[in-house]
């Protein structure tokens, strides 16, 4: 019985194959994920810190490096050959110059993520500038008109250069005293890698919730260790440039004082406990550690790195940093009418969806699934029947996961494992591993919708004037065949959560990214200052190459 499951399992990988004219030798031909002559390459270096100044040129060249990794040596990719990329400091109201040079192997472009810049620099292919060819050169003009915490990655085939290391920090300081007064900032970039990576030169996999990687990294180290003083201010910036991972982040022996994040201060300074932060969300927090010792960096309670607290004999911070200052002038241009913002009705509204096609809609309904329920179920006594498929109890909890509206699934919507996304909206590992891994561009579509016109994705056609404040609602559709969440990020522009299910947002954050969970109802108000043809999309990688994006325009 079991041969005969495995021996389904077989054919349908096979019909797979088929369905999409691929042998396995193409297959090989077509990965990235290896080449041949790795020795050759460099080896990865750490990250620095380039301070720039008004007017500066700096010289950006995207490479394959080679790092060794469970004692093989692996490819990777890296600006300046650096993972994090070279941290790029420079005062608000500065213009500087980046000359990109592409020595990957596809074509790439420099999108400056957050950065209110001229549009033809925001480095989306065929939108603002034509792709940048292996071997060819292009020169950005960044400019940088907030304070805040930013970064830099491709925007073409993100779920195979950023994933292997293409990103970093771009970091904008304000005057004297934007900040309160710190002993020492840190930049704390979270990702997470898949060890066996596997990427096809021809389309783009994992679609159905984004590449999960099985190591999680802080500033690409798996036993990341920071030195602070006791009892001295610190002040982390920190940015998640998983694919789709969300990190919940505890800084364990210290309070959070979170005083910022992706474009600036918060209205008002506040104490939290932890940090929820999406792919391509940035937040800036101060920690001091009261007490000397070695303390843990947790995700969900797992340690990912490590805070090492040496003694001081400088006077104690402690009363600047028990101080939650108010920063409501940074958000003038909202408050002085938020009732007005609050009370009006959206301008534009959203709704996400997916849709699955050909050999997915196929495997998820049909006989495909139905052969591949059986094979597995022969080895369990007890059956259960759902829309006429045997299946064991846990089967069927996962297949009305995946399809939660699916006749017959009342019964198993209730017995979802710790993990799941049940109260939060949150997926925050891959649960359904072999389906994601089989989900592709070409399967899957992921649709951001225009609830007054019906058009979805590149056929949204929006239109605004310079200066607009627009109210944008985006429901985030539980009943959709696969509902999860969504970290959506507008390029170009700033905006404020105005409310989260119709309760009002009180402490504001100026963005450009924020999470949607699964069921949730977000009110934005985005303020189009700066002309051009921008994007939004979801920010979990394989999502956006699945087609969930749009463009707009400002006059």
């Amino acid at each position: 019985i079991i041969l005969i499951g495995i021996l389904i399992l077989g054919v349908i990988v096979l019909i797979i194959f088929n369905n999409n004219n691929t042998s396995v030798k193409e297959v090989q031909n077509q990965s990235l994920s290896y080449i041949d002559d790795i020795d050759t390459y460099k080896t990865l270096e750490s990250s620095s810190i380039i301070n720039l100044s008004d007017g500066d040129t700096f010289d950006l060249e995207a490479s394959i490096v080679k790092q060794e990794v469970g004692g093989r040596m692996i490819k990777r990719l890296a600006y300046n050959g650096q993972i994090p990329g070279p941290v790029i400091k420079v005062q608000k109201g500065a213009s500087v110059t980046v000359n990109l040079k592409n020595s990957i192997d596809v074509d790439t472009t420099l999108h400056s993520h957050g950065l209110r810049l001229d549009n033809k620099f925001d480095g989306v292919p065929d939108i603002t500038q034509e792709p940048i060819k292996p071997g060819e050169t292009f020169s950005y003009t960044l400019t940088f008109p907030d304070e805040g915490v930013y970064w830099y990655h491709p925007h073409i085939r993100e779920d195979y250069t950023q994933e292997l290391g293409l990103y970093g920090n771009i970091i904008v300081d304000g005057e004297l005293g934007y900040w309160s007064e710190a002993n020492q900032e840190e930049y704390l970039i979270f990702d997470d890698f898949l060890e066996q990576e596997e990427f096809d030169s021809e389309k783009v996999t994992h679609t159905l919730m984004g590449r999960f990687g099985d190591t999680l990294l802080i500033n690409d180290k798996k036993d990341f260790k920071v030195t602070v003083e006791k009892g001295q201010l610190n002040r982390f910036f920190l940015t998640n440039v998983a694919n789709t991972r969300v990190f919940d982040l505890e800084f364990k022996g210290s309070k959070i004082k979170h005083v910022g994040g992706d474009v600036g201060r918060i209205q008002k300074e506040e104490f939290i406990d932890n940090v929820v932060i999406a792919p391509a969300e940035r937040y800036v927090i101060e920690t001091l550690y009261p007490q000397a010792g070695t303390f843990a960096i947790n995700h969900r309670g797992q340690k990912i790195g490590e805070v090492i607290v040496t003694e001081s004999e400088k006077d104690s911070s402690i009363s600047t940093f028990n101080q939650l200052r108010d920063n409501s002038n940074d958000y003038k241009i909202v408050l002085d009418n938020i009732n007005n913002f609050l009370s009006k009705k959206p301008d534009k509204s959203l709704r996400f969806n997916i849709e699955m096609k050909g050999g997915m809609q196929g495997m998820m309904t049909g006989d495909n699934m139905q052969n591949m329920d059986h094979g597995s179920m022969m080895m369990d006594s007890q059956k259960i029947t759902l829309m006429g498929m045997e299946m064991t109890k846990d089967q069927a909890i996962e297949h009305c996961q995946m399809m939660p509206n699916m006749a017959g699934c009342e019964p198993y919507l209730n017995n979802k494992k710790p993990q799941d996304h049940q109260n939060d909206g949150i997926e925050w590992e891959d649960d359904m591993a072999m389906m994601n891994q089989m989900s592709n561009d070409q399967n899957i579509e992921w649709q951001i919708i225009d609830q007054a016109t019906g058009e979805k994705n590149m056929n949204i056609d929006w239109s605004f004037n310079q200066g607009d404040l627009v109210k944008i609602r985006i429901y985030n559709d539980p009943n959709s065949m696969h509902p999860m969440q969504h970290p959506i990020h507008f390029h170009g522009q700033r905006f404020v959560v105005l409310e989260r299910d119709g309760v009002p947002n009180k402490n504001l954050q100026w963005k450009d990214t924020t999470l949607i969970p699964t069921g949730q109802t977000i009110d934005v108000l985005v303020e189009m200052s700066n002309p051009g043809t921008w994007m939004t999309h979801c920010h979990i990688a394989e999502h956006l190459h699945a087609g969930m994006m749009f463009g707009f325009k400002v006059k």
